[in-house]
């Protein structure tokens, strides 16, 4: 039996008694919204789309007394695109989206974490193969698309399982390529995301690793949380004009998705419905998809510490010249606007 249909009043009281609810899910009369017309660059993935979509599905924007146009695009490179372009004040991307931004001394800033995603990257041996040992990855061929941080993972089990991470192959293609190349054994494995990785393990592929859990074993091995193989996070961007001039509107704008996160931690199956329909996932994936990320927003020491990995990764990858300050990327001030309890990490004094 699903879980009954959370109403409104329920997930206020709810956030009550954590003393929660006036800050995060109404809009105080001395808050006055600076415009009530935003346009949103979306992402249609539940790593970077989830609490939009739900959002969008369910009029809590409107609730917050704004109307918001979501563009939907495929992945966070376009909202480098259109971001980086100044076609857009706000967007979602991932922590190297931001890491990119900073690099490139763009005034955009990330004003909350969307979910911490590092679960949903990973390492799918191909069908029928079969590793005694991680050091037999020594002469296989990977796939693997170039410009993403899930090759760290090689280099972490490398160091964790002695072996020579120079004496694998990666072949650089697209993930839809990768798992066609992996399920015919033209390579051995394919490194990626959900729900490619999904894919592969339905076509009878092996989950090797994700970016918190081990498999080489087989069977789940956690991660300590701070000494993942990967640390990850989408993210809720905004241009420092906005955050400036705006931040009302920004806020009411995260009110609307901290009620969104409330629906899909409480009712999942309603949440998942409203997925379905709007981010237009088939129900497997997306199931194994939203169960792999941890949704939770706001400015936390967990996302800094995503902030700085993939920094120190697009450095050694020629991407960014010197890690940007996280000083410089992150600003608390939106999520203090919704409730201060939303900001564990601040800026050094």
């Amino acid at each position: 039996m699903s879980k009954p249909m959370i109403t409104r009043r329920a997930a206020i009281g709810t956030l009550a008694a954590a003393g929660l609810a006036t800050p995060m899910l109404t809009r105080t009369a001395s808050a006055a919204l600076e415009t009530t017309n935003l346009e949103v660059i979306g992402v249609r993935d539940p790593q970077l789309g989830a609490q939009l979509a739900i959002a969008s599905e369910f009029n809590l924007f409107r609730e917050q007394g704004i109307t918001v146009n979501l563009r939907w695009t495929q992945s966070a490179a376009d909202t480098l695109t259109i971001m980086g372009g100044g076609s857009a004040h706000i967007g979602v991307g991932g922590s190297f989206t931001q890491v990119v931004f900073g690099g490139q001394r763009l005034p955009i800033r990330t004003i909350s974490a969307l979910a911490d995603i590092a679960e949903t990257q990973g390492f799918v041996l191909s069908p029928g193969v079969r590793l005694s040992h991680p050091r037999e990855l020594e002469g296989k061929r990977i796939a693997f698309t170039q410009g993403n941080s899930q090759v760290v993972l090689l280099a972490k089990l490398a160091s964790m399982f002695g072996f020579d991470a120079t004496k694998v192959q990666l072949v650089n293609m697209n993930q839809s390529e990768g798992i066609v190349a992996a399920s015919r054994g033209d390579v051995q494995g394919l490194m990626g995301w959900q729900p490619n990785l999904y894919r592969l393990v339905a076509m009878g592929g092996t989950l090797y690793c994700t970016g918190a859990t081990l498999y080489v074993n087989g069977q789940a091995e956690p991660r300590p949380a701070d000494d993942l193989l990967l640390f990850n996070h989408s993210t809720l961007m905004a241009s420092q004009e906005w955050i400036d001039t705006r931040p009302n509107a920004l806020a009411a704008l995260l009110k609307a998705l901290v009620a969104a996160n409330t629906i899909l931690a409480q009712d999942r199956p309603r949440a998942m419905t409203a997925l379905q329909r709007v981010l237009r996932v088939d129900g497997p994936a997306l199931e194994v998809m939203v169960n792999a990320n941890k949704y939770a927003l706001g400015i936390s020491p967990a996302l800094i510490a995503s902030h700085r990995f993939q920094s120190e990764w697009a450095m050694s990858i020629g991407r960014v010249p010197a890690p940007p300050p996280a000083e410089n990327c992150f600003t608390t001030r939106i999520a203090e606007l919704v409730d201060p309890g939303l900001a564990t990490w601040h800026p050094a004094a």
